[in-house]
């Protein structure tokens, strides 16, 4: 047997490389190098069994050796399984029984290191050495495309608010600004790792909690730090507490008018340090479960961890969603119902920008949010049958808008003013100005 070392570095936090890594959708993506039908089944506890399958039944046995979560993964290979039966003599016969494979992942130079090692005998050596690196190049493609960015709306305080979050959460950054003329219109900056986006679009649409941002802060000195810098000429709606949920726990509108929840917790058993949390309230309430559904089925990568229901006799009705955690193309979100009244909704304040890179996507996207009751908006923006508001966008957008030619990027925005569903071709025919 040889030891076998493989590695990648890859741009994005620790929680998303292992759900792309372990997460069921994340998974039998990475593996189709491997396999195209390879996938795994587990119930991912440390001691526990673990099958590496095909679609014809076939595979090996194994067994969870370590894990850490967000840190490291040891498997221990004991068989085969050969048309749903599994056979360990061959594997003591053959002297790979016992073999481990371990996944182990650091943070370095604001991302993350990701190293596999591997027993393997000379009969695999070659195949591993080919395929190995695909499938870590394939985890990093996976991992560093955050395709669904949350999109704020604010009233000439875009900058004013992300230079605030930068300096409450570590590893974050302003990214880029973008301007007209002497004003401000977009934001680019990343919290934690995670991406965002504020515009100032004017008085139109306020901030709600319909859409909050669920923050994990792993020590109460950090939860009492971010909740004091975030409450600041805020509105709190639940104080900052012990909950059955949470040792500490607090829910509140910042000065801004963006809806927070801080939890004190561990990442490793949430996952995401800020996770996009609907509310369904009013007419919506009680389809929650029906939006996470959904919304799993559109995107890519993308599974439910878990929904939680109310049951008989809580204040909520029985079988409505009390909490639920899924993930859209590795990205975790969370959703809830609520019966209480509340006085808001869903709106276009906080919407969600898909990065479509192609025409195509961009219709696949478009077509399927705004069936069966959505609503087509202007310039790449729509609403779907829930009233969420989302932004189909090709990346090259904000290249044509931020060019340093001025003449050329007016021309680009005068295009996109005039369109729903955005037109790529059509876009970059303006900037050049094509007739």
């Amino acid at each position: 047997m040889k030891r076998l070392t493989f590695s990648t570095q890859i741009n994005a936090p620790k929680e998303r490389v292992w759900t792309t890594l372990w997460s069921d959708a994340g998974y039998r993506a990475w593996t189709n190098v491997f396999h195209e039908s390879s996938y795994a089944t587990s119930d991912w506890q440390e001691g526990s069994k673990i099958l590496f399958l095909t679609e014809d039944g076939s595979g090996m046995t194994s067994r969870i050796a370590r894990m850490i979560p967000d840190q490291y993964m040891s498997f221990e290979h004991l068989g085969e399984v050969k048309e749903g039966k599994e056979d360990f003599e061959a594997a003591q016969t053959r002297g790979w029984a016992g073999a481990k494979e371990n996944y182990t992942l650091t943070e370095k130079d604001g991302g993350v290191l990701l190293e596999v090692d591997l027993d393997a005998d000379d009969a695999f050596e070659g195949y591993f050495s080919n395929k190995f690196p695909q499938a870590l190049a394939k985890v990093k493609e996976l991992a560093e495309v955050q395709t669904i960015t949350p999109f704020l709306w604010f009233d000439n305080q875009a900058e004013a608010a992300a230079r605030l979050y930068a300096s409450v959460f570590p590893n974050s950054k302003i990214q880029q600004v973008i301007r007209n003329g002497d004003a401000v219109l977009t934001v680019s900056f990343s919290l934690s790792g995670q991406q965002f986006t504020a515009m100032n679009g004017g008085p139109q649409f306020k901030l709600t909690p319909a859409i909050s941002l669920f923050a994990v802060c792993e020590t109460e000195a950090e939860t009492d730090a971010v909740w004091k810098a975030l409450s600041e000429g805020g509105e709190v709606l639940m104080p900052l507490d012990k909950y059955p949920w949470s040792e500490k726990y607090g829910f509140l509108n910042d000065r801004y008018g963006l809806s927070w929840q801080i939890y004190l917790g561990k990442l490793a058993d949430v996952r995401q340090r800020f996770s996009p949390s609907f509310l369904f309230t009013g007419a919506r309430q009680g389809r929650a479960e029906e939006a996470i559904h959904f919304y799993t089925s559109l995107f890519s990568n993308s599974s439910i961890r878990s929904i939680l229901k109310n049951g008989a006799g809580e204040s909520d009705p029985e079988g409505t969603v009390k909490h639920a955690e899924f993930y859209l193309n590795g990205q975790q979100f969370m959703a809830m119902d609520s019966a209480a009244p509340h006085a808001f909704q869903f709106n276009e304040a906080f919407s969600f920008v898909i990065h479509c890179d192609t025409q195509e996507k961009i219709d696949y996207y478009w077509n399927a949010l705004t069936a069966d009751g959505g609503e087509e908006s202007q310039c790449g923006w729509l609403k779907d049958k829930f009233g969420v508001s989302w932004q189909v966008v090709p990346p090259v957008l904000m290249e044509l808008l931020g060019s340093p030619d001025a003449v050329k990027s007016q021309r680009a925005m005068q295009a996109m003013m005039q369109m729903k569903k955005l037109d790529i071709a059509a876009l970059k025919a303006a900037f050049e100005g094509a007739e």
